[in-house]
């Protein structure tokens, strides 16, 4: 069960800070936006996980995925094709997993 905890814990974490890359270049706006957005993903999630009455850190990180899903589907690959060059030329990468 350990595993599944910290899944959850990396997904609340990477959920909000993929958004927020899909949505800007500029570093710390985009560190405002992940603030912002774990923020409404957490208020969203803990308030269905109350009137549903079900557990409140996957109810979190679903609210999360459900963001990332509607704004990927609104966008398409064109926003998440940003997040390509985020580390491009930093380090050396073998040809066969480029």
């Amino acid at each position: 069960m350990q595993v599944v905890g910290v899944t959850l814990i990396a997904a609340t974490l990477v959920i909000p800070a993929t958004v927020a890359r899909m949505l800007t270049h500029s570093f710390a706006r985009m560190l405002l936006l992940a603030t912002g957005i774990g923020a409404f993903c957490g208020f969203v999630g803990m308030n269905l996980s109350y009137h549903l009455d079900v557990q409140s850190g996957p109810t979190i990180v679903l609210v999360g995925a459900a963001l990332f899903a509607l704004y990927f589907a609104a966008t398409g690959p064109r926003a998440l094709s940003r997040t390509a060059t985020l580390g491009a030329g930093t380090a050396a990468v073998p040809a066969g997993y480029r």
